[in-house]
Order: C-alpha cells, then sequence, then structure tokens
C-alpha cells in the first residue's frame, strides 16, 4: 500500500459524498481500474466516468447511495454493479467479486467477495489491478501494476493462460494496450494467446466488435492489428484479412494506420479489396449498425471505381458519376485510394476544379416531377420514373444545364423516342 492522496485529490474529492455515505457504514469504497491506471501514467487528471468496487453487496450500495445520488441504474445488480449519477459523472460501483467463464459459455460465473485483492486478481491486466482508497487516497498495488506500468509491461494477474481463457476478449484487449499504451509483452503472453485463441470463439460478436472499434480509434493500431495477427485471433473475426499474404497484410495494415482514427474507414481500409458481397457479410456477423455498414459498404465500393480508372481518365462525367454514387463518402473514398496504390493526384484537381464552378452542386435532374408532368402532358406514373431518369443521366453526362435548356432537351427526347 502506498499513499498517494495528493495524487488523487481530484478524484477522492469527486467521490466525496459517497466516500462519507460508505465509511459511516462501515464499507470499503475504491476507485479502481482505467481511472488509476490514467493518473499514474499521467495521461488524465480526470475522468467522466469512475469505477469503484467496494465490500458491501449489492442491496447495501443500494441502501447506501438512496438520498446521496440523483439517478440509479439497476441492470447490472445480479453481476454486483450498481450504477448512479451524481451531478454531472456517473459512477459504477462494484461488489468486490470474481469471476470466470465455463468453457463453453459466454456469461461469466461470478461469486462476491469482501476481498479487494480477489476483485483485483479477477482484472484483466496489472496495469489495471490497482485501487485507490476514497477516503485517505491509499493506492492498493498488490500484483505490482505501478512497476509494470513504469516499466511498460502489460502482465496479468494471473497466469497469461488463466486470464484469457478465462475471459479470451482480454486476448483482443491486449492489442488495445499494447498500441495504445506503448506496452510490451509480459514474457509467456503471446505464447498463452496463441495457444487459447480459439477461445475467442465463445465470445458474442459485439463484445468483439466493441473491442475492435476501441482498437481502431487509437492514433496508431498497428502493433495492436500485428499482435492479433501473430496469436491466431485474426482468422476469428477477420478472416478475409488474414488469409492474405504476410507482403499484403503488412501492406493493409499499414493503410489502416494512414487512414485516420475513424473505425468505420479504417474497417474500409482493412476490407477493401473483399467482394460486395463477403464484405456484406462480414458486416453483418459484427454486428455493425445500419448506418456503419452503409457507410463501410459506400466507401469500399466508391474506392473500387477510384482504383479501377487510370488517374489519366477522368473527365468531367466520369468524375461527376464518382461523386454521384459516393455521395459523402467521396473524401475518405480518395483518401484510401491512393493509400491503397493507384494515384490520384488528377482526380482530386478535377474534383476541386468542378466544385469551384458549381458542378458538383445538386446532381440530381434540373427539373422536378411537376414539371415534368407540365412539360409533357403526361400523368403520373410509369413514363414520369422514365423522363426523370433520363434528366438524371443528361445532368451527369453535360453537368448543369439552365432548366430552360433541360426542358428543350427532354421534350426533344420524349418525341424522338
Amino acid at each position: 500500500m502506498t499513499t498517494t492522496g495528493s495524487r488523487f485529490g481530484a478524484q477522492c474529492e469527486a467521490v466525496g459524498p459517497l466516500a462519507d455515505r460508505f465509511a459511516a457504514g462501515g464499507q470499503r469504497l475504491y476507485l479502481v481500474g482505467g481511472i488509476v491506471r490514467d493518473v499514474l501514467s499521467g495521461r488524465v487528471e480526470d475522468h467522466p466516468d469512475f469505477d469503484l468496487t467496494t465490500d458491501a453487496s449489492p442491496d447495501r450500495i443500494r441502501s447506501l447511495i438512496e438520498g446521496v445520488v440523483d439517478a440509479v441504474w439497476l441492470q447490472g445488480e445480479k453481476f454486483g454493479t450498481i450504477g448512479a449519477r451524481l451531478g454531472e459523472r456517473m459512477f459504477e460501483i462494484t461488489t468486490h467479486r470474481a469471476e470466470a467463464y465455463l468453457s463453453d459459455s459466454r456469461k461469466p460465473v461470478v461469486s462476491f467477495s469482501t476481498q479487494l485483492e480477489d476483485d483485483l486478481l479477477r482484472r484483466d491486466f496489472t496495469v489495471n489491478a490497482m485501487a485507490v482508497d476514497v477516503v485517505d487516497g491509499t493506492l492498493h498495488d498488490p500484483l505490482g501494476g505501478q512497476a509494470d506500468l513504469e516499466a511498460r509491461v502489460l502482465r496479468t494477474p494471473l497466469t497469461p493462460e488463466e486470464s484469457f481463457s478465462d475471459d479470451p476478449l482480454r486476448m483482443l484487449r491486449a492489442a488495445r494496450f499494447l498500441a495504445g499504451f506503448d506496452l510490451a509483452p509480459a514474457p509467456g503472453l503471446v505464447e498463452a494467446a496463441r495457444t487459447v485463441s480459439g477461445r475467442l470463439r465463445i465470445v458474442s460478436a459485439e463484445r468483439i466488435r466493441e473491442e475492435l472499434w476501441r482498437l481502431l480509434v487509437l492514433e496508431d493500431p498497428g502493433v495492436g492489428l500485428t499482435f492479433l495477427e501473430e496469436t491466431g485471433q485474426l482468422p476469428m473475426f477477420l478472416p478475409e484479412v488474414s488469409e492474405l499474404s504476410a507482403l499484403e497484410r503488412a501492406e493493409v495494415f499499414g493503410r489502416v494506420v494512414a487512414a485516420g482514427p475513424v473505425p468505420e474507414v479504417r474497417l474500409a481500409a482493412l476490407l477493401m479489396d473483399v467482394s460486395a458481397p463477403v464484405l456484406e457479410e462480414r458486416l453483418r456477423w459484427l454486428r455493425l449498425s445500419g448506418g456503419q455498414r452503409a457507410m463501410v459498404l459506400g466507401l469500399a465500393a466508391a474506392v473500387g471505381l477510384i482504383r479501377g480508372r487510370s488517374d489519366e481518365a477522368w473527365s468531367d462525367e466520369a468524375v461527376r458519376r464518382l461523386t454521384a454514387v459516393a455521395g459523402e463518402y467521396l473524401a475518405g473514398a480518395v483518401v484510401l485510394a491512393g493509400l491503397a496504390g493507384p494515384a490520384t493526384g488528377v482526380l482530386e484537381k478535377r474534383l476541386a476544379d468542378l466544385r469551384a464552378d458549381g458542378d458538383l452542386d445538386d446532381l440530381g435532374p434540373a427539373l422536378g416531377g411537376v414539371q415534368v408532368i407540365e412539360l409533357l402532358g403526361l400523368e403520373p406514373g410509369p413514363d414520369v420514373g422514365e423522363a426523370m431518369a433520363w434528366l438524371a443521366e443528361l445532368r451527369l453526362s453535360e453537368g448543369r444545364l439552365e432548366p430552360d435548356e433541360a426542358g428543350r432537351r427532354l421534350v426533344d427526347w420524349w418525341e424522338g423516342r
């Protein structure tokens, strides 16, 4: 135990009303996990949300926080967690617990404890297995997390085989910590992950996607992606990438890093060489939302159009058609296509020129449906749709036309068709 009250003064003060109530009730309350790690590493001085652990049972937690907090959430109570809001800050208060996963289960078996060390032993890594007493600011670090943080080592509290087997998602999380905190794996960690990587099959696609997203928002996820491949995890959820040759995979990882920390863009960078049906199936497996799928698919489709044309072949019409298809994903697609190899200098110049001329503004038909009906003397129906499609094609092939000119051209085409 180390007294570090001044270092965690702001955090302990924020928990003050809860600390007073728990202390008066004869219960201990500790800051735990990421907030402790981040303060000790100098990354942040404050978190919007706090994780706390206590020797109080869940029903005791509820009674202690009654009248102190502004709101309470009980969804996690059966797992020992009570959520609460105090002012603008959110708290998750969890009874000390141990947990393990059965060989064929996605849900942990949880047992509560009154001992802080039992709770710290169940944590994923020693750098997350530190706790601070909110009353006196004492740091509890029985597993040497602070020393590992200073030595920049990623170590599990139990043997890595035990930790990874208990919760296989920790193997994927290790990739994020290696990349995000510039840590090196402790001896045996990589080999253990490789040995038990098959256990990742019991983890739900939703949990895998959430952890993958956290990796892809890092400034440089390259080390983490390499770790996933080296330990045999990548085939479990991105087999299309794992099946690439070592050289191709290195190129893909390089463009992912260069693409910037937007998960959808980086996933498109990972999978842009995959056929559209396979890509859509993979995105559905990962349980992406409709909007997320649309973004990845839109980027991949636009990149395919760009890569399928030489840089010198970008006529005004070709640029307009690309812009119409790519829509809001155009800028990202140009960047991704450039990272994948083909030159995009001519395309970027043509885009800039046409934008400056206003030629890419509103690529829809020059006339609306009502105008078409009046001009051609039509009744609402398929003929109107055919005429609108012709006008849309005219806009893309010839650029902007004044409504009167578009109308004259439409009448000529209609009468001569």
